[in-house]
């Protein structure tokens, strides 16, 4: 294996990149550290301005608003560009389709510890929806199309949370017994959708603190009036990299020393885990070891191998038996479009482009 470049292009910008995406196989949506959205047309390389974050337009924010030389992150669906702040506050809605853009904004709550949630899924009748954060335990899904909040009226009470106060407080005193049922007590983070787009996992967090990924079943999440979640797993808080492998499993990447296996060989394996909450259903032992601390993970279906890249190891390719089958230290990509299978790498005005064979 190695990898092919496909482009490196040094732009004609004024401002530094902080962020890039694809739009589609020949469009790269580009953020600038003013603030600048820009239209990246690979083949003819034309630029095109599609919005300004901070607009001279006299609209101030108490707390500045959006922070284009914030790490950010960009996500696209067809006509729909999403921009945010990863943690902070701040984003926007483009939908080039309907010609509109629209500012959303979430609570600052331990926001800088909690990536943005955003997500997006297209609809059975066509209509793009996007799954986005309005506080650390309130998700919101609206349609892009008729702009409507489709869960506007949703309880931030889980499913059965009175029987639940009960049976836990049975073993306590009347005198240390609160009000209820109590607000869900979840910190919604980074937003997986399962390869049909039928639910959606969060890498989120709860108090103690730890990581807990949660399930959520797309279709219910809009009809419930409460809110119904399967729990995949929890451990220690180090916001470790995830992905599905298919609808029915999600691999996680897992520390068992950090976790308390004393006995444990070797520092990382990946952690095979059922969606349906029924726990672990294997382990992938890598050969030879790997750090993946921080690492971020995407599982290509195509070949049946792990993508993992960071700071500590670079970017290396895992098979389904955990066997390296490439890794090179020197090569740290900024974004994996798992869509288009490429990978995309940023340094000041250039772009860089690659695909791994």
């Amino acid at each position: 294996m190695n990898f092919i470049e496909l482009c490196n292009e040094n732009l004609n910008i004024q401002d530094n990149i902080c962020a890039v995406s694809f739009c589609n196989k020949d469009e790269l949506v580009i953020l600038t550290c003013t603030g600048e959205v820009l239209l990246y047309h690979l083949s003819s390389k034309k630029l095109e301005l599609l919005f300004e974050t901070n607009p001279n337009n006299g609209l101030k924010y108490a707390d500045g608003g959006f922070d284009p030389t914030a790490s950010s992150s960009i996500y696209t669906m067809d006509s729909i560009i999403v921009v945010v702040n990863d943690y902070k506050k701040h984003g926007f809605v483009l939908n080039r389709k309907e010609g509109y853009r629209l500012h959303i904004s979430r609570g600052d709550y331990h926001a800088n510890i909690s990536k943005y949630p955003i997500a997006l899924f297209e609809a059975a009748n066509g209509d793009p929806h996007l799954i986005y954060g309005v506080d650390w335990n309130h998700l919101q899904i609206a349609n892009l199309t008729t702009r409507q909040v489709l869960t506007a009226d949703k309880s931030l009470i889980e499913e059965d949370a009175e029987q639940r106060h009960i049976d836990f407080y049975k073993k306590h005193k009347e005198s240390n017994k609160l009000l209820w049922p109590r607000g869900y007590d979840y910190f919604f983070a980074r937003l997986m959708l399962s390869p049909d787009k039928k639910s959606f996992l969060s890498a989120g967090w709860v108090w103690g603190s730890c990581d807990c990924f949660n399930l959520y079943n797309i279709e219910d999440f809009i009809t419930n009036h409460r809110i119904k979640h399967t729990v995949i797993g929890g451990w220690e808080h180090n916001d470790r990299g995830a992905c599905f492998v298919d609808d029915e499993t999600v691999a996680i990447v897992y520390n068992p020393q950090e976790e308390g296996e004393s006995d444990a060989k070797n520092a990382y394996d990946l952690r095979l885990y059922h969606t349906d909450g029924q726990g672990a259903k294997g382990i992938i032992t890598l050969n030879p070891p790997l750090n993946l601390s921080g690492a971020e993970l995407f599982y290509r279906t195509e070949d049946q191998n792990f993508y993992v890249f960071s700071q500590k190891i670079g970017m290396a390719v895992i098979s389904r038996s955990g066997d390296i089958m490439f890794c090179d230290s020197t090569f740290i990509p900024k974004r994996y479009d798992d869509e288009q299978n490429l990978f995309i790498d940023y340094d000041e005005k250039r772009i860089r482009i690659f695909r791994i064979e």
